[in-house]
């Protein structure tokens, strides 16, 4: 929007549902929640209305790991609504099913696999060389 509604601030569902089995919902919501308080503390009381456009972009960001894992992991699924898997997309479904291959029988690579699904880390995690020595080490 060109002119952000004063004291305007969207979070939780009315900014982005998820789907409820990745039961990442309520755990992005606390995660805004954080932000927001986050954001207010810092501020003198008559200025949070007038900054609640920069609170929402900060909100905003808490939205992206869960819908990236979220989104990749239905894509998965033949009628998924959106455009279709390209090449990276495909890389990235089948490194993370070695991931989780793995994380089966490897400590290390479950608990940041579990870390990364719980929004406790971030995806990136699962890129280090630490893990993904581990994940590539599987054959197919």
């Amino acid at each position: 929007m060109k002119r952000w509604p004063r004291g305007l601030l969207v979070a939780g569902d009315a900014l982005c549902r998820f789907n409820p089995v990745y039961g990442h919902g309520m755990t992005v919501a606390a995660l805004q929640a954080q932000v927001i308080a986050g954001q207010i503390n810092v501020r003198e009381p008559a200025d949070i209305a007038a900054r609640t456009r920069q609170t929402q972009r900060a909100v905003a960001k808490c939205v992206r790991p869960a819908w990236m894992i979220a989104t990749g992991e239905d894509r998965r699924y033949p009628g998924t609504d959106g455009p279709e898997t390209g090449r990276l997309g495909r890389t990235q479904q089948d490194y993370l099913a070695r991931v989780l291959a793995v994380a089966n029988t490897d400590p290390v690579v479950a608990e940041a696999f579990f870390a990364v699904l719980s929004l406790n880390r971030r995806p990136e995690t699962l890129l280090t060389p630490r893990i993904a020595t581990r994940a590539l080490r599987r054959r197919k």
